[in-house]
């Protein structure tokens, strides 16, 4: 069993070597299918995965070339009647299938010279995880995703009510997207400036994730931040991170252009090689602002550490 320090320390390591590659960005889908492509997944919740595990889990997905966001334990997979393919020869034992990483809040009572104190700490778990092309079975062959790439980007709905319910007024002009925090407005190029509907949706959702950092929201903008410092990169990460997040699950398509993030790269390599736990806790915030964005209740506002069951 891994230590904390070492799963966490792994999960950095794959993000980094994404990201130095120069290649699409390991939580960017270029692909679109409504019903069994997008966010990671597990197949017996059938809710996406959270914290650090999308982007662990895309990464694989994507290196396979698996569009598809079903996953599951060897025993959920065995529930459904399926099981889990031989590992082939040329895959090294151990690495068949996926860690996914599980955070559970443990509260304790310590004894203090003042008292009894109330203690709250996290306890991460690594289970292991088989994506819907790794097992077989007549209900993994419905969970397969019929459709390629999608050829043009069809369905705004979902985007544009997810922007106007965030309430955060857009400005259209100019020739730069930004969030600004002292008057809580976003400013975007016009909309036929964009070379398409999916980059101008990644912008949007990209500057609204910023805004969910306001005060009157998830509380999180740092007033001193600043362009090359290790908070403004590491918001930047978080509004990346939460803007992927909400296309994804909204079912708009990526480009895989990178364009848009080189003048961060940089910085966001800062922030991971420098601390280890920084990705957890970006993720753990882009979990909570994509959440507040997509109005779920039970989670927007909440400031806690990634929780995913397997």
């Amino acid at each position: 069993m891994s230590t904390q320090n070492e799963i966490r320390q792994r999960v950095t390591d794959q993000i980094v070597a994404a990201l130095e590659s120069g290649k699409t960005l390991p939580w960017r889908r270029p692909w679109s299918d409504p019903q069994h492509a997008g966010l990671p997944a597990n197949i017996a919740s059938r809710q996406p995965y959270r914290g650090t595990n999308p982007l662990a889990l895309t990464l694989v997905s994507m290196s396979n070339g698996w569009p598809e966001r079903w996953w599951g334990t060897f025993n959920q997979w065995k529930e459904l009647g399926c099981s889990v393919l031989p590992r082939p020869s040329h895959v090294r034992p151990g690495q068949w299938g996926t860690k996914v990483v599980y955070c559970k809040p443990v509260e304790r009572t310590r004894q203090t010279d003042d008292g009894e104190r109330e203690e709250r700490f996290w306890i991460l778990k690594e289970f292991t995880v088989f994506h819907v092309r790794q097992v077989e079975g007549a209900a993994a062959e419905r969970l397969l995703a019929r459709n390629g790439p999608a050829e043009r980007f069809v369905d705004y709905g979902p985007a544009e009510r997810v922007m106007q319910e965030a309430k955060v007024p857009i400005h259209y002009g100019g020739s730069r997207a930004a969030y600004n925090p002292t008057h809580d407005y976003i400013t975007l190029p016009p909309r036929p400036s964009f070379p398409s509907a999916a980059d101008f949706y990644g912008t949007a959702f990209h500057e609204l994730a910023h805004a969910t950092g306001h005060p009157t929201r998830l509380n999180r903008l740092e007033k001193n931040s600043r362009f090359g410092n290790f908070s403004y990169a590491f918001e930047e990460l978080v509004a990346e991170v939460a803007g992927a997040f909400v296309c994804s699950e909204l079912g708009v398509p990526d480009t895989g252009d990178l364009t848009n993030t080189t003048a961060y790269l940089s910085n966001w390599l800062a922030v991971l090689k420098g601390d280890p736990h920084a990705v957890f806790r970006a993720c753990s915030q882009a979990t909570a602002a994509a959440d507040y964005l997509l109005a779920r209740p039970a989670m927007a506002g909440r400031n806690a550490e990634p929780a995913l069951a397997a």
